[in-house]
């Protein structure tokens, strides 16, 4: 009776942890999404609200990285710059590490410059805020060794091996 109650034990917690990670596999989808629609819609507040804080500390606050933005978007539509798409394709498996829920998800963007297309497919960690119940993304090729922004996560490592970033730019006929 001992081993059945046991095992049913395991069974249970195993059987909770799964659809745990499963729920944060969806919430990462969610979330991912929801930066992307930020940005198709220049909505830069709600689109930092899914930026990693140490990203934002570092650029001197959400208030100064939004405007950032706004002045970076003004310039690029100036030079003839268009989001045509911004959509998250696919979200990996969830994993803890370091005492964080992390991911990594897949984006894919078409670009408008001018009169060139750009189709990316692009790759944002994801790390889950367990207090605000939400995930913070940060560019992953940025996370590398190389990457400009490693340096502000002291001590940081993954074992997600995260696929490198593609771009296709062609020749719009019209």
């Amino acid at each position: 009776m001992k081993k059945i109650t046991f095992l049913l034990f395991i069974f249970c917690a195993t059987h909770v942890f799964s659809q745990n990670m499963e729920t944060l596999k969806k919430e990462a989808m969610r979330d991912a999404q929801a930066a992307c629609n930020a940005t198709l819609k220049e909505d830069f507040k709600t689109l930092l609200t899914f930026t990693h804080p140490n990203i934002l500390k570092a650029a001197g606050g959400a208030e100064i990285m939004e405007e950032y933005l706004k002045s970076t978007f003004n310039q690029m539509k100036a030079d003839g710059f268009a989001y045509e798409v911004a959509e998250t394709k696919a979200v990996s498996d969830v994993v803890k590490e370091q005492n964080e829920y992390r991911c990594y998800v897949e984006n894919y963007n078409v670009m408008r410059m001018k009169d060139k297309r750009i189709t990316s497919t692009s790759y944002m960690l994801g790390m889950y805020d367990e207090k605000a119940k939400k995930w913070t993304f940060v560019e992953a090729k940025e996370m590398k060794s190389s990457g400009s922004i490693i340096a502000y996560f002291p001590d940081f490592k993954t074992s997600l091996e995260i696929p490198e970033n593609t771009m296709k730019m062609e020749d719009i006929k019209e």
